[in-house]
C-alpha cells in the first residue's frame, strides 16, 4: 500500500512538473554558479580557456520511473578573442519519455575597463523527443495489472527546434546575465507535436553573483538565479557559497519551489574541479523520495588563464 501511494504521488507531480517543461531545453541543475554557459551561452569563453563540464541529475531518488539528466558542455573563446563558441549536448528521461538535444552558440565579446567584458550570444539546436507508450502498462477493471491498453501500442517521436539569446556582464569580482534559452514552444500533447515561436511562453533567466575576499584564505560568493515563465512556473534560486582556499567550496541554496540545496565542490587542481548537490523538498513529494542527487566535474585545458580568480570567474 505505501509503495502504491509514493507511486499515484509521483505520477501526480511527473505530470503537474513536465507538461510545461518540455517545451523547451528545460534541465534544471542547482550547481548553476559552476556553468553558467548552460543558462546563458553568453558566458561562453569566460574562463579565456576551453572549459568542459559534464553533470549528471537524479531527481527524486527512490521512486521508479523519477526524472534523470545528464548535461555536456564545452566552450572556449577562439584565437580572436572577443569570439567564443560552445557546444552542449543534454539528455533527459522521466517515465517512458526521453528528450535529447544539442545546442551550439556563437558569442561576441567586448573589453571593457576594469578587466570586465560585455557579451552576446546567439544560440540554435534542437531536441528530439520519444515516447514509449507501448511500455506502459495499465489496470483492468478487475485490479488486474500488466494489461496493454490499445491507447497506448505506438511509440512517438517528434523533433522541435531551439533558437535562444543571452547577454551578460563579467569580471574576476562579479557576472550578471540575463537570456531566453529558448524562444520555440513545443507541445507534445498535439497529435504530431506543434512547434511556435512563442517569447509568451518561453523561460527569461536572470543570474548574478558577487565574490567577497574575506581574507587571503577565505571568499565568500552569493549567487542568484531567477527563472520567470509568463504562462509556466517562474522561479527564484539564492545561493551563498564560502571557499576555502581556492580548493573547497561549501554552499546552500533556497529555491522558492520549497527546495533547499546543500552542495560541496574540491577543486583538484587549478584546472579540475568535482562537485556535489543535495536538493531536499519540503512539499507534499519530499517525503516520498530520497532527494535530488546531482554529481558535476569541469576541466580547464590550458594554464595561462587571464584573470586573476580563474576558479570564481
Amino acid at each position: 500500500m505505501k509503495n502504491a501511494l509514493r507511486n499515484i504521488v509521483f505520477a501526480t507531480f511527473l505530470l503537474v512538473s513536465f507538461i510545461p517543461l518540455q517545451a523547451q531545453k528545460d534541465i534544471v541543475m542547482s550547481q548553476y554558479m559552476h556553468n553558467r554557459y548552460a543558462l546563458n551561452t553568453a558566458f561562453a569563453g569566460n574562463r579565456e580557456v576551453l572549459s568542459v563540464y559534464g553533470g549528471y541529475r537524479k531527481k527524486w531518488a527512490g521512486i521508479d520511473g523519477s526524472p534523470g539528466s545528464m548535461l555536456f558542455s564545452m566552450h572556449s573563446p577562439l584565437k580572436k578573442e572577443n569570439i567564443a563558441l560552445g557546444l552542449e549536448v543534454f539528455n533527459q528521461q522521466y517515465g517512458v519519455n526521453k528528450q535529447t538535444g544539442f545546442i551550439g552558440s556563437y558569442t561576441y565579446r567586448l573589453k571593457m575597463s576594469g578587466n570586465r567584458k560585455l557579451a552576446f550570444s546567439i544560440n540554435g539546436g534542437g531536441s528530439f523527443y520519444n515516447s514509449n507508450w507501448s511500455e506502459v502498462s495499465t489496470f483492468d477493471g478487475n485490479g488486474g495489472e500488466g494489461v496493454l491498453d490499445n491507447e497506448f501500442a505506438a511509440n512517438e517521436s517528434n523533433f522541435a527546434p531551439v533558437v535562444g539569446f543571452g547577454a551578460a556582464m563579467y569580471s574576476n569580482k562579479y557576472f550578471v546575465g540575463v537570456s531566453i534559452p529558448n524562444s520555440f514552444y513545443y507541445n507534445p500533447y498535439v497529435e504530431g507535436g506543434s512547434n511556435e515561436f512563442a517569447l509568451d511562453k518561453a523561460d527569461f533567466i536572470a543570474t548574478g553573483g558577487y565574490l567577497f575576499t574575506l581574507s587571503k584564505k577565505w571568499h565568500l560568493q552569493p549567487s542568484f538565479m531567477a527563472r520567470y515563465n509568463a504562462e509556466f512556473n517562474s522561479s527564484v534560486d539564492i545561493n551563498a557559497t564560502i571557499i576555502y582556499n581556492n580548493m573547497l567550496w561549501v554552499g546552500g541554496a533556497y529555491r522558492t519551489t520549497n527546495d533547499f540545496v546543500a552542495m560541496v565542490a574540491y577543486q583538484v587542481t587549478p584546472q579540475l574541479r568535482f562537485s556535489y548537490s543535495l536538493d531536499y523538498a519540503t512539499g507534499d513529494i519530499g517525503s516520498y523520495n530520497d532527494g535530488t542527487h546531482e554529481v558535476a566535474i569541469q576541466f580547464d585545458f590550458g594554464y595561462k588563464v587571464k584573470t586573476p580568480n580563474p576558479k570564481f570567474f
